[in-house]
């Protein structure tokens, strides 16, 4: 509980809003504070109104100057960030190739003012709407009658793992739509789904798996030829958008 001793921290409400299950200690102090509670709820306001059905219909995907102004608000400030030698991915959708980890990236610093700190979940709480919004949008296009898939890949595990997954895309209207599959749920963290290059050299965050599917639009010009290989992570809540190195399933899409 960062944002002090006797609340719950920001990352974690802003995950509970989204609806993922919550460590019975941090429930019942949610359910018993009034603060955490009235945080929880305006954060929840947020999501639930890109969740809704009559907005999720009008919905666009975001484009890539969205998450740069969203990018733009966490760099604003004095506030301590990741160290600049951390490889990062500073929007979670847009196709910007960033270098692919090939281990664990150094955690951003949990000091801050209060006042960064809510600005940084105010943040954090749009880029989860606005992920949700491109991933309704997608299932919005699948929701017609997807097209014939593309490309296909079965997602193998890592070690340290043995959840497998599938992945597959299908082109909808002009417009190509990644579907991932993976069993199972990150405890005290979230999941994300990557596209990295045959080098494993450089990779693009596609969006956030909150459940056991996602589909996700892949923005225009990515190329899945240059960018194969689909990749699940566990991520911790440490605010830091890089690749945490613990890569949950992998697999290459082919035709």
């Amino acid at each position: 509980m960062s944002r002090s001793d006797h609340h719950v921290d920001d990352e974690t409400l802003a995950l509970l809003a989204l609806g993922e299950p919550a460590d019975p200690a941090v429930a019942a102090h949610t359910r018993d504070c009034a603060v955490c509670r009235a945080s929880l709820a305006e954060l929840a306001d947020v999501v639930g109104l890109a969740r809704h059905p009559e907005v999720a219909r009008g919905l666009e995907r975001p484009g890539p100057h969205v998450w740069d102004r969203i990018a733009a608000e966490l760099a604003a400030g004095d506030a301590p960030v990741a160290p600049a030698s951390a490889p990062a991915s500073a929007t979670p959708a847009a196709p910007r190739p960033v270098a692919a980890p090939d281990a664990a990236a150094p955690a951003a610093s949990a000091a801050g003012s209060p006042w960064w700190r809510r600005r940084t979940a105010w943040v954090a709480a749009a880029s989860f709407a606005l992920g949700i919004a491109g991933t309704l949008a997608a299932e919005n296009l699948l929701a017609t009658g997807p097209g014939p898939a593309v490309a296909s890949a079965a997602l193998d595990p890592l070690p340290g793992w043995s959840e497998t997954g599938t992945a597959s895309v299908h082109e909808v209207d002009g417009r190509r739509v990644l579907t991932v599959e993976v069993p199972g749920a990150a405890e005290d963290a979230y999941r994300e789904v990557w596209l990295i290059d045959t080098e494993v050299q450089r990779l693009v965050s596609v969006g956030i798996l909150t459940g056991e599917q996602g589909t996700f639009e892949l923005p225009d010009g990515l190329d899945i030829d240059e960018y194969p290989i689909v990749d699940v992570s566990r991520e911790p809540l440490d605010g830091n958008p890089a690749h945490s190195g613990d890569s949950i399933v992998r697999g290459q899409l082919s035709a």
